[in-house]
C-alpha cells in the first residue's frame, strides 16, 4: 500500500520535472531564435538605410548632371575644383558676387560629408579611373568595382571604421550623357562608370536590438515562470487527486473485506440452513409419510373392514380423511419437489428442446386423449434435461388441465424472436385467466381457480420459476378470461441467438 502510494508520487514528481525541462527547452529556443532574428534584423535594417542613402545620393547625382553642374560660392573648406576643365568654371555675377561651378561628383563629395558630419553615415563615390584623386577606391572598393564590371549589381560587408563595426554597402554608378562633358570617352556611352559605396554604423540598430531582447528576456521569463507555476499547480492537483484515490482505494479495500467477511458468513448461514433443510425435507419424506400412510391405511380398514356398521355420516368422514391424506401427501412431494429444484446441481448438456416436448406429450396424451398437442421446430440448447423435462411437463400439464373443457382442447408449442432473444411458449385454448392476477401465478401454493374446477397444489408454476431462473432466464405469461393463456419463457444466453 505505502509502495504503492510512494510510486505513484514518485510518477508525479518525475513527469513534473519532465514537463518543466520540456517547457524550459521551448522557451529557451523561442528566445534564442528571438536572438537570431534581432541580430538579423540588424544587418537587414542597415542594409535598408545604406540603399536608401545611396539611391538619395545618384538622385542627387542625376539631378546635377542634367543641370549641367551647379554654381556656387566657393570656401576655404571647399575651393574651386581644379580637375574640372571648363571654361566658364568661375564667374562674376552684375552685383559682383564670385560663383564657381561644381559638377555632380564634387557636389556629391561635399553632401556626403556634410551628412556624415551629422548623422554618422559615411558616403564614397569612387571609380576605376576617377579625375580627382579623393575619389580614388580603397581596396574593398577596387574589388566590387571589378565585379560590377562582371555583372554584379550590389556588394555589402561588416567592418570596422575608426573601431566601431559599420555595413559597407555599394552599388554601381552608370555613365549618362551629361557625364560626357566632364568624362571624355571618345563621345560614347561606356555603362558603369564607377559605384556609390555607404558605410552605415551597426551601433544604433545593435543597441535598439539589445532592448528588444531584453524586452523579450524579460516577457520569456515571465512566461517561463508561469509555466512553471501551472505545473507546479498540475503536479500539487494530481497528489492531491492521488492521496484521494489512494484514500478511496483503502475504503473500498476495507469496504472488500467487511463484503467478503460477510460473504463467508453468509455462506456458511446459509450451508447451515440448507443442512436444516436437507434434514427437514428428510424428516419431511419420512418421518412425516409413515404417520400418514398409517393414517391412510386405517381409514382404508375401516371403510372396508367396518363399512357396514359405520353410518353414512360416518363414511363420509372417513373418506375426507382419505381425500385429505392424500392431498397433504400430494403437497408434501411438491414441497420436496420445489426445494429440490433450488438444491439440486445443474449439469448443463446439450438438450433438443423439440425432442423434450414431444416426450413429455406422449407422457400426458394418455391421461388427456382427447386434447390436440402440436409441437413446432425447436433448436438445442444448453441446459439441465431434467429440470427442463420438468419446466415443460408442467407448462404443458398446466395448459392440457385448464383446456380440458375446451370443445377440442388444443395446446401449442414453439419458438418466437423477441428483441433478439429466443423466447419460448405454451398456449392453449383453455378458461385463461384475468391479467389482474398474473403476479399470483408462479408463488407458493398461489391458485387463480378454485380447487374444486381444477385440482392442484399451486406449487407447479413456482417450480417452473425457480427452474428458469437457475438457467438465467425468465417467464411470464398473457391471458384473457375464457380466451386461453400463453406461457413464456427465456432460457438466457443457453439458448443463443435466435
Amino acid at each position: 500500500m505505502e509502495q504503492s502510494e510512494t510510486t505513484y508520487r514518485g510518477h508525479v514528481t518525475r513527469n513534473s520535472i519532465l514537463a518543466s525541462l520540456a517547457w524550459t527547452l521551448c522557451l529557451g529556443a523561442s528566445l534564442a531564435w528571438n536572438a537570431y532574428q534581432q541580430r538579423s534584423g540588424v544587418l537587414e535594417f542597415a542594409r535598408i538605410q545604406a540603399q536608401a542613402n545611396i539611391n538619395k545620393d545618384i538622385a542627387f547625382r542625376r539631378w546635377a548632371t542634367e543641370h549641367g553642374g551647379v554654381y556656387v560660392r566657393a570656401s576655404g573648406k571647399w575651393p574651386p575644383d581644379q580637375y574640372l576643365k571648363h571654361p566658364e568654371r568661375d564667374v562674376v555675377t552684375p552685383s559682383g558676387t564670385q560663383l564657381t561651378l561644381i559638377n555632380p561628383a564634387y557636389m556629391m563629395r561635399q553632401v556626403m560629408e556634410g551628412y556624415s558630419e551629422q548623422y554618422g553615415v559615411k558616403g564614397h563615390i569612387t571609380g576605376l579611373r576617377p579625375i580627382n584623386p579623393h575619389n580614388a577606391p580603397d581596396a574593398w572598393e577596387r574589388k566590387v568595382l571589378e565585379s560590377f564590371a562582371l555583372g554584379v549589381t550590389e556588394a555589402a560587408e561588416t567592418s570596422k571604421i575608426d573601431g566601431k563595426p559599420h555595413l559597407r554597402v555599394m552599388l554601381p554608378m552608370y555613365l549618362e550623357g551629361g557625364c560626357l562633358q566632364c568624362h571624355e570617352e571618345g563621345g560614347r556611352l561606356e555603362g558603369v562608370q564607377g559605384g556609390v559605396s555607404v558605410s552605415v554604423p551597426l551601433a544604433p540598430f545593435t543597441a535598439a536590438a539589445a532592448h528588444e531582447l531584453r524586452i523579450a528576456l524579460l516577457s520569456h521569463g515571465g512566461i517561463w515562470l508561469i509555466g512553471l507555476g501551472g505545473i507546479a499547480f498540475v503536479s500539487r492537483r494530481a497528489r492531491v487527486r492521488g492521496d484521494e484515490r489512494e484514500r478511496a482505494r483503502l475504503e473500498i479495500s476495507a469496504l472488500n473485506a467487511s463484503l467478503e467477511r460477510r460473504v463467508s458468513e453468509r455462506t456458511a448461514d446459509l450451508e447451515r440452513a440448507n443442512r436444516e433443510l436437507e434434514a427437514f425435507s428428510y424428516t419431511v419424506s419420512h418421518d412425516l409419510r409413515a404417520p400418514l400412510r398409517a393414517i391412510n391405511g386405517f381409514a382404508h380398514l375401516l371403510i372396508e373392514g367396518e363399512g357396514e356398521r359405520l353410518s353414512e355420516e360416518g363414511k363420509r368422514m372417513f373418506g375426507r380423511i382419505v381425500y385429505n391424506s392424500n392431498r397433504l401427501g400430494d403437497l408434501i412431494d411438491d414441497v420436496l419437489e420445489y426445494s429440490r429444484a433450488g438444491r439440486v446441481a445443474l449439469v448443463r448438456t446439450r438438450v433438443d428442446l423439440g425432442r423434450l416436448a414431444r416426450t413429455v406429450a406422449d407422457e400426458l396424451a394418455e391421461t388427456y386423449p382427447q386434447a390436440a398437442i402440436e409441437i413446432a421446430a425447436l433448436p438445442e440448447v444448453e441446459g439441465d434435461e431434467t429440470m427442463l423435462h420438468q419446466v415443460f411437463s408442467n407448462l404443458v400439464g398446466n395448459a392440457l388441465k385448464f383446456s380440458v373443457n375446451a370443445p377440442q382442447p388444443r395446446v401449442d408449442v414453439g419458438e418466437i424472436a423477441q428483441e433478439g432473444r429466443r423466447v419460448f411458449f405454451v398456449r392453449d385454448n383453455g378458461v385463461g385467466f384475468d391479467m389482474n392476477y398474473a403476479g399470483k401465478l408462479f408463488g407458493m401454493f398461489q391458485r387463480i381457480h378454485s380447487e374444486a374446477q381444477y385440482p392442484g397444489t399451486g406449487v407447479g408454476l413456482a417450480i417452473v420459476h425457480r427452474l428458469l431462473e437457475r438457467h438465467g432466464g425468465q417467464v411470464w405469461a398473457e391471458s384473457a378470461p375464457n380466451r386461453g393463456a400463453t406461457f413464456f419463457f427465456t432460457l438466457g444466453a443457453a439458448a443463443g441467438p435466435p
